[in-house]
């Protein structure tokens, strides 16, 4: 038999195109988003970047584990955190001791370079970094000189710093030796003389020399580069760090060497590394579910269209066995050939992929996708076993149909819905009644994660369901026009009920496509009206100054700021990851440092119990509600992995806004997060703010706006800082849809145009009927288009029954989170989606049944199905 289906699939390889470029395109969609997903997956890189030249790097804690259980039940959760702990001053005392003679010895105040001497070979780098900023050129922080030699560096002009007020910067830049530049820095805003000008393949930084970095990182060592003299091996060198280290510094201090040294360096492509994986995450669980419900789909459809030829078969003498065998190999040879090509289109699709993520800043900026053999094997695998799955189920009704049953088989589907409809369709209702009932309950951002999952199991359940909508769906939409618009319409809707089957098939690509983009970009944007109506009601101050350029606000401009005449108040706000115990497992929440006295007159925030003026000194905390109570010991880890135990002061309810954030005390930030402050938020006295026309504003207004600008921030308006946020948060959302649905899409909307010309040319004899019974070209050309408009209605209206679930489920999770939660339909982007399926599914009816139409009507009907 499987010799036979060879025979048969080169015999009718142009009918089969339909379910090869179903079954290719889709292989090629999942290798391409799982080659993807897994390049996310590598980490940061394989070796160092910064400090490449030392052979053994000393370094802080860069980890924050949980470990729960004993004995053989002991598990440790591990996660990575952005920064390394600072160094304790004594172990720099020590190591400093060890490896320098008295009177070369480095002392971890001045963080220089030790001299090497006979007594100890071994070259020292204390190094530190503190915040810097300088318009026009890369990066935002600060090293010692000393440490540019932990990296190899070329000079593009100038020299080292010799002075303290001298500055060596990273290209490119159009600064050049001798210039005079303002360096933001979190003593505020200094004047420093460019010195120089270097080329290197590291983090972009500033140099400036060592006392004034150690001045500026408050004595703060981020780590010890050892460099083993000649004759010493890195090893030995390693060892003599591990035993000055000691017991005590053991979970604090890590000694590396190798490609390790990479973990003492600051990882700012974290946050998008960690975004890209989720975002890839459920790109590729969508790429899988389209491809299989596509795939499945096309081979099922495909194998019922041909019931009049398993007749014939069968009226031949052969068994259902056999069918059943044809059917399958068939399927198998179509499988493998499709699956090989689209596993290399896939690995081809996947680097064009990265590159465009990297452009758009959800990755790094170096990301690409390399190729790893056992996601591309998978895809294949998937695409295989999906097509012999959908021919499988067709097959054993096309086995069991008798010879002259099939061979008097009409267009009208005797059963259309099957047992097999039946069972999916529930299985697919009864999971997605949980994950509703999960997404009301949850009452947390969370809810929205729900949203892709319902809204798979719901399409499932209503493309399963579809051929007992199909004809009230076509009756209701064709009644205002079967009357009075002739006999096309009235063709046209009969044969989309009678071919109930056809229509289903042909309506699923425009269910998935239209229900999964409808439901995901209206649950996303019902998070961003709920997160914006969260944070109106949230934030109260008159003004907010905000920093320009990716630069922060200094302690020193801020208490400038709070001096000016008529500032009531000015608060310093800055966020930076914490790290919570949550199920056994460490969890990144959101840390917002701020000083506590006056909050409450610039944000409005749910306090159920305790005082947010008691958030200050170092070991203070405010929670969300459900976790702690008031008076509780909160143990969390910074964002530099320092663990720190603070008294719970405030409990405030959980919103939206809210969620997963603790607020910390301003004094903390110093020495584990930023040295600067995001945002300043202003409340100014009631004689200074502006008129509700706008036309005046008050010398408190002015002068803030003076003192932030020479801070390198700007004074705005509440309102208009909300909504500058809320368009970025809306164009963070447009690409971030853009990169989960755009390629599924575009897939999807090739299988609605597949699906289409497929159906279309297995009507040829249903076409040659029509022609001998009188109708002219163009009207069986307009039966066909009304029935492609059919199709794409009874698509549309099934998903939007998918939409409304699912927002309506969105809604009622996110209820108690925000002030108003309205259900936001992205009424253009949709629109222009419905409107390229309608055309699309118009195209590839019109389009192939024009080619049939130019035979005469005698010819087109001996045409071989």
């Amino acid at each position: 038999m499987l010799s036979l289906a060879w025979h048969t699939v080169r015999a009718r390889f142009s009918s089969l195109v339909g379910t090869f470029v179903a079954l290719g395109l889709g292989v090629a969609l999942l290798a391409a988003m799982a080659l993807t997903l897994v390049s996310t997956l590598g980490g940061p890189g394989t070796g160092p970047r910064w400090y490449v030249t030392p052979d053994v790097v000393v370094a802080g804690a860069t980890t924050v584990s949980v470990t729960t259980g004993s004995g053989d039940d002991r598990e440790t959760e591990t996660v990575r955190t952005q920064r390394s702990r600072g160094l304790p001053a004594d172990l720099v005392d020590r190591l400093s001791a060890m490896f320098s003679s008295a009177t070369a010895a480095t002392t971890a105040t001045a963080a220089t370079t030790a001299t090497a001497t006979a007594a100890s070979p071994v070259r020292m780098v204390a190094d530190a970094a503190a915040y810097a900023v300088v318009a026009g050129a890369p990066g935002d922080t600060v090293h010692p000189w000393s440490a540019a030699g932990l990296h190899n560096y070329t000079w593009v002009a100038g020299a080292a710093p010799r002075t303290e007020g001298e500055v060596v910067l990273s290209g490119p830049t159009a600064h050049r030796p001798g210039d005079q530049v303002t360096v933001l820095t979190a003593r505020g805003a200094e004047t420093f003389t460019v010195s120089g000008v270097l080329r290197t393949s590291a983090p972009a930084a500033l140099y400036m020399v060592d006392r004034v970095v150690t001045d500026l990182a408050g004595g703060r060592i981020e780590a010890v580069a050892l460099t083993a003299g000649p004759g010493e091996s890195v090893p030995t060198l390693a060892d003599q760090a591990r035993a000055a280290v000691g017991v005590g510094d053991g979970d604090a201090v890590q000694v590396l060497r190798g490609n390790s040294r990479a973990r003492a360096e600051p990882d700012p492509d974290a946050d998008r590394r960690e975004t890209a994986i989720a975002l890839l995450s459920a790109t590729t669980g969508l790429a899988a579910f389209v491809s299989i419900f596509v795939v499945s789909g096309t081979f099922t459809y495909a194998v019922d269209a041909r019931r009049r030829e398993f007749g014939l078969l069968r009226a031949a003498g052969t068994t259902p066995r056999q069918v059943f065998r044809l059917v399958l190999g068939e399927a198998l040879v179509v499988g493998v050939l499709a699956a090989a090509v689209g596993g290399a289109l896939g690995a081809m699709l996947a680097p064009r992929f990265a590159r465009w993520l990297a452009g758009t800043g959800f990755t790094p900026s170096d990301f690409t996708a390399r190729f790893v053999f056992w996601p591309v094997a998978a895809a294949f695998g998937v695409g295989l076993v999906v097509a012999l799955l959908g021919a499988w189920l067709a097959a054993r009704r096309a086995g069991r149909v008798a010879p002259i049953a099939a061979l008097r088989e009409a267009a009208v589907d005797p059963r259309p819905m099957t047992l097999a409809r039946v069972v999916v369709g529930l299985a697919a209702l009864g999971g997605c009644v949980p994950m509703l009932v999960a997404m009301s309950a949850v009452h947390s951002s969370d809810a929205i994660a729900l949203v892709l999952l319902s809204a798979m199991l719901l399409v499932v359940a209503c493309a399963m369901f579809a051929p007992l909508v199909v004809p009230p769906v076509v009756r209701l939409l064709t009644a205002p026009l079967a009357a009075s618009s002739g006999g096309v319409v009235l063709l046209a809707r009969h044969s989309a009920v009678t071919a109930v089957r056809r229509t289903a098939a042909t309506a699923a690509p425009v269910l998935v496509t239209v229900g999964i983009a409808s439901a995901t970009l209206t649950g996303f944007g019902t998070l961003q009206a709920a997160t914006q109506s969260a944070a109106h009601d949230r934030i109260t101050a008159d003004a907010v100054a905000v920093p320009g350029g990716g630069a922060g606000l200094a302690d020193p401009t801020v208490a400038r700021l709070r001096a000016v005449p008529g500032v009531a108040a000015a608060i310093p706000v800055t966020e930076d990851p914490v790290y919570v115990s949550a199920g056994g497992e460490p969890e990144e929440w959101t840390g917002r440092y701020a000083t506590g006295a006056d909050l409450a007159t610039v944000l409005d925030l749910p306090v159920v119990d305790g005082n947010l003026a008691d958030l200050t000194g170092t070991a203070t905390i405010a929670v969300p509600a459900g976790r702690w109570k008031l008076g509780d010991t909160a143990e969390i880890w910074l964002g530099d992995a320092t663990p720190v135990r603070l008294r719970v002061v405030a409990v405030f309810d959980r919103q939206l806004d809210l969620d997963e954030t603790v607020l910390l005390p301003w004094d903390l930030r110093r020495g584990h997060a930023s040295q600067v402050a995001d945002t300043v938020y202003l409340r100014f006295a009631a004689d200074s703010v502006v008129t509700a026309g706008g036309a005046t504003v008050g010398a408190a207004r002015a002068g803030a706006a003076a003192i932030a600008s020479a801070g390198g921030a700007t004074v705005v308006e509440t309102d208009d800082y909300l909504s500058a946020a809320g368009e970025q948060e809306a164009r963070t959302n447009r690409q971030g849809a853009i990169a989960m649905l755009g390629m599924a899409l575009v897939y999807t909307g090739i299988a609605i145009a597949n699906t289409l010309v497929m159906a279309t040319r297995d009507r040829a004899r249903e076409f040659a009927t029509v022609r001998l019974a009188g109708a002219t070209r163009r009207q069986v050309l307009g039966l066909v288009g009304i029935e492609a408009v059919l199709v794409t209605c009874v698509g549309v209206l099934l998903a939007a029954v998918v939409t409304a679930v699912t927002a309506a489920g969105a809604r009622h999770g996110l209820a108690d989170l925000a002030p108003s939660v309205p259900v936001a339909v992205p009424w253009l982007p949709l629109g222009a989606i419905i409107l390229a399926c309608l055309a699309t599914a118009v195209l590839a009816s019109l389009v192939p049944a024009a080619l049939l139409l130019r035979r005469p009507p005698a010819e087109l009907a001996g045409v071989r199905e």
